[in-house]
This record gives structure tokens, sequence and C-alpha cells, in this order.
């Protein structure tokens, strides 16, 4: 599950509580808070202004701790992009539909060893990105302009799904080692 900025940030600040609870829970066994500045500490969080703050502190610990577990159980709805809308309904084809697709074309490169690819549905066009890792002596630029090309027809031409643009970044060199014989 992919949290949201807002959901990591609470769940920043209430992990960041539950530090400084433990490290004042641990004091106060190792007996390095004494009694009496926690008796203290309790009897001013009960009384007068200290006691507005405690409430409200509270309640925003309360609240934070129910929005985390809230979007902890919601789930993510399946991502697609609509080629059309009927009088029946519409019609979409998944992003991990389109992943697949452009994965299957990049494979049917030799020179290329390893594909990893991410679809960024729009509704004015899709975004294919490819991280590829190629073998050496390959003219990249080349390759990269065919890979384009090729993934762009590929995945139009089977699901329907215009495709805006196709980013491909070569990430490494596949280079073997050569096995030796003893």
């Amino acid at each position: 599950m992919k949290m949201r900025l807002a959901d990591r940030i609470l769940l920043s600040i209430i992990t960041l509580f539950l530090m400084l609870l433990a490290i004042g829970l641990l004091m106060f066994t190792l007996k390095i808070i004494p009694n009496i500045l926690i008796d203290k500490f309790i009897f001013n969080m009960q009384n007068g202004e200290s006691m507005v703050i405690s409430i409200l502190l509270s309640i925003m610990l309360l609240l934070i701790s129910l929005r985390l577990f809230i979007a902890s159980w919601q789930r993510k709805k399946p991502i697609s992009a609509v080629l059309s809308s009927t009088e029946l309904g519409s019609i979409g084809i998944s992003v991990t539909t389109l992943d697949t697709l452009a994965q299957k074309t990049v494979n049917t490169f030799q020179e290329v060893c390893e594909v990893k690819s991410l679809v960024i549905p729009d509704p004015a066009g899709t975004r294919i990105q490819l991280r590829i890792i190629v073998l050496p002596d390959v003219a990249i630029p080349e390759l990269a302009r065919n890979i384009q090309n090729k993934v762009k027809e590929y995945v139009e031409s089977i699901s329907g799904v215009k495709v805006n643009e196709v980013q491909v970044y070569i990430g490494n060199l596949k280079v073997n080692k050569p096995v030796r014989v003893e």
C-alpha cells in the first residue's frame, strides 16, 4: 500500500509521540525520573490550563490514530485507461495489461536483458516509462528509438489506448564475467 504524504506525516507524528512516551516510561521504571515529578505532572494535567492542553492533545492523537486506522483499511481502486464510453457502459483496460504489453514488446529485442516498466494513465493519453539493461556494444540511441516506436505501435494496436509518450532509460549494460575453467 502506498501511503499519501499527509498520512506519512501523521504516522511520523504518532511514532515520535510513542517514542517519547516509551523513553519517559523507561526513565520512570529505571527511577531516573522520581515518582514525585510524575505525581506533580499528573496533578498539573488534571487542573487549570494544563487540563485544556491535555484534552486537546488527547483529542488530536485520537483523531490522528483514527485517520491512520481508516487509511490502513482502504483499498486502492484499480487504475484503468478508459478507451471509450458506449450506451452499455465504459470500456477500460487495466494498467497491468498495458504494462504486460509493453514488457512483452521490449523483450522481443535480443539486445535487451532486463526491462522494468511503469504505465501512467492519463485521459489525454498514456505514458510508458521503461528502464532497461542492454548488452554491451549496442547502438543505444538507435535501439532506444526502435523500442519507443515498437512499444507505441504495439500497445496502441492491441489495446486501442492512445500512447502519448514512451520514455526509455538505459539503466546499465549487462556484462557477463568470463567463466574460469580449472
